[in-house]
């Protein structure tokens, strides 16, 4: 069968195991072929394949519901359910998302970007499910990392907590970080846990036990005892403490085992209450690349698949602000031993692995524990310390009680660099940094800052860090805009205080942050239509320099404020209440991302279809001022944008 002529999924029900590692060799060409061309996740799904079939060989995907955690490693999911012909879109403006979308198909139960959902989704529709009398099977489908989230562990808890509830919880653990596979040994108890004798023994004793006339319908301590020992002969020590939290542990099975992966999951759904199977599978499966270097092929830019190097970019860029951040905590903390870098699971996505190289005893990973990491850091302030939190703006969501209770109201000396703020680009929906602005704007003692390019990161590095309260520092995804950078000696900045970068009578531009410089391109396209403008490096968003924003509103009477980040409770809003409570009315209009969901495409495409290049925003603010001329090349479509 060649999987794009399969048209349902299930059409792949009844095929010989042969077979299936046939329609596997398909996946991971595919796989591998658009990944490598216009990147994505590429590790987690090349080591589910095995584990993707197998499971959908015991379902019914017209009715039963799968719920693949975070969507890492759903790409083989995606290529048997519809998506195989289009799957070359991947991650492109209207093409197939890189995460679970319910509105892209009937296959795709649940929308996931954020880890450790799944168990609580499919306990969700389990007892729904039976709140409604049908008999549907739920299945998540967990990594080992994802487990690690609070979120799974109370879920698992829950439905533990509901032994008549059927619930499958598949374990992926593409790391062994849980536990090592145990060779033939883990193989032959897990058959024999599934044999029809030890399922008598161990399902049935107790009631054969009760129906005996001198028992009175009762099982003696004993022998209660003897069937909790029966229950654990044959699971190792992990799966114990499964069990005790009420589930039925089945495994550890190698998750490339086609045939003995469908004996199992057959087995589990027999069962009537929550089940996990412990699936041990290898990242990077079958891409040897991919097998050698698990961390580094998680995620791909485009490379060269007969190599595994990335393809070079046509010119060289500045570095990353990740990178410079990176750089930059490195120095600070050779400096300051108080220093502490933190990170949850990202600490490459963060620029933190530099930390972890040079100075690893004042490096910190919780894995994905967002709330505890901002916890963890509010306890070490409290004894000295000074950590710095790197999170993407999108996970920092997760934690947001932590950053109200734990920090903001003990006034704590804790810095959050919230990365991938703003527009992300391919990620999608789940991925755009668009809140950060309007959630950070309301907890209290916070001082937050966006810098307008790397350099100016560096300095507000040594502000956060020399500011006796909690600081957020927001930065974007991506190459700086190639500003000199100091290696040493960063002076901190004014606390509330903004930067006047260029002077003019016509029009006031208050940047923030990323936007700074395609303000100035803004004004310099204003200049040639024959206006003059104002623009400001607001610098901070809590405070707001008003002594440099207010006399200048008055003045001139025209104000655009421009962010990256969502209009609602945002920068514009924080600048047009600043000046209300002074009774400055003057005519405002605000740009940066309106009400809506980004999807998925290049961020220069989102910025288009969002209005916020230079040319488009230069020629909207002629129009919202009326200020005449000609209209500016370029802009002739405007997409329609809320104020």
């Amino acid at each position: 069968m060649h999987l794009g002529d399969l048209k349902h999924p299930n059409e792949l029900h009844g095929l010989r195991v042969s077979e299936l590692e046939d329609v596997a060799r398909q996946i991971r060409d595919r796989h591998l072929q658009v990944v490598s061309t216009s990147g994505g996740h590429l590790g987690p799904g090349l080591g589910v394949v095995e584990l993707t079939l197998a499971l959908y060989q015991t379902l019914d995907l017209d009715r039963d519901r799968v719920i693949w955690d975070v969507g890492h490693q759903a790409y083989p999911h995606k290529l048997i359910t519809g998506r195989f012909n289009d799957f070359h879109t991947l991650r492109q403006q209207k093409g197939v998302a890189g995460y679970l979308k319910r509105s892209e198909s009937c296959f795709d139960h649940f929308g996931a970007g954020h880890a450790s959902t799944s168990i609580s989704a499919a306990l969700g529709m389990a007892m729904a499910r039976d709140n409604r009398g049908e008999d549907f099977k739920c299945v998540a489908v967990i990594g080992d990392g994802a487990l690690t989230g609070g979120m799974a562990l109370e879920a698992i808890n829950h439905a533990g907590h509901l032994p008549e509830t059927p619930l499958l919880v598949v374990l992926n653990d593409n790391d062994m970080s849980i536990s090592p596979p145990v060779g033939a040994l883990s193989n032959v108890l897990n058959r024999a846990r599934l044999s029809p004798p030890m399922q008598f023994i161990s399902g049935s004793v107790e009631e054969s036990v009760r129906h005996l006339p001198f028992m009175g319908g009762e099982l003696p301590a004993e022998l209660n005892r003897l069937k909790g020992s029966m229950r654990r002969l044959a699971v190792p020590k992990v799966g114990a403490v499964f069990e005790e939290l009420g589930f039925t542990y089945m495994g550890p099975i190698d998750g490339h085992d086609i045939g003995e992966m469908i004996r199992t999951f057959q087995a589990a759904h027999r069962d009537g209450g929550p089940v996990l199977v412990h699936v041990v599978t290898k990242k990077g499966k079958g891409y040897p690349y991919a097998e050698a270097d698990q961390v580094g092929y998680h995620a791909q830019s485009a490379f060269d698949l007969s190599t595994g190097k990335a393809i070079p970019s046509k010119k060289p860029k500045p570095a990353s602000y990740s990178k410079v951040f990176g750089q930059t905590l490195v120095k600070l903390c050779e400096q300051n031993s108080r220093v502490v870098g933190i990170t949850a699971a990202m600490a490459t996505g963060t620029g933190l692995d530099l930390l972890q190289k040079a100075v690893p005893n004042q490096y910190v990973d919780v894995g994905i524990a967002e709330q505890h990491a901002v916890t963890l850091a509010a306890g070490m302030a409290c004894e000295g310390l000074r950590p710095v939190v790197a999170i993407y703006s999108t996970f920092l969501q997760r934690a947001y009680d932590q950053l109200i209770h734990d920090v903001g109201i003990q006034n704590l000396p804790v810095t959050f660099v919230l990365d991938r703020a703003g527009i992300v680009g391919a990620d999608g929906p789940t991925h755009q940094g668009q809140y950060d602005i309007s959630y950070m704007r309301a907890i209290p003692n916070f001082t937050v800052m966006a810098p307008k390019d790397e350099a100016e990161l560096q300095r507000m590095m040594v502000t956060c860090l020399d500011h006796d309260g909690p600081t957020a520092l927001r930065i974007p995804r991506g190459s700086g805009v190639g500003t000199p950078l100091m290696e040493e000696g960063w002076e901190s900045l004014p606390i509330g205080r903004g930067e006047l970068l260029r002077e003019g009578d016509d029009l006031l531009i208050v940047a923030y942050g990323s936007m700074v410089h395609p303000a100035l391109d803004t004004a310099t396209l204003l200049e040639e239509a024959g206006l003059s403008t104002t623009v400001i490096n607001a610098r901070f968003l809590r405070p707001l320099d008003q002594a440099l924003i207010h006399p200048l509103a008055r003045r001139i009477q025209r104000v655009v404020t421009m962010e990256e980040g969502a209009l609602a409770g945002g920068f514009g809003a924080a600048v047009l209440e600043s000046l209300s409570d002074q009774d400055i009315s003057v005519p405002l209009l605000r740009i940066g991302i309106p009400d809506k969901m980004v999807d998925h495409a290049t961020p220069q495409q989102s910025k288009e279809s969002l209005g916020l290049t230079p040319v488009q925003m230069a020629e909207r603010i002629r129009r919202r001022f009326e200020l005449g001329g000609r209209d500016l090349a370029g802009a002739a479509s405007l997409p329609a944008i809320q104020s």
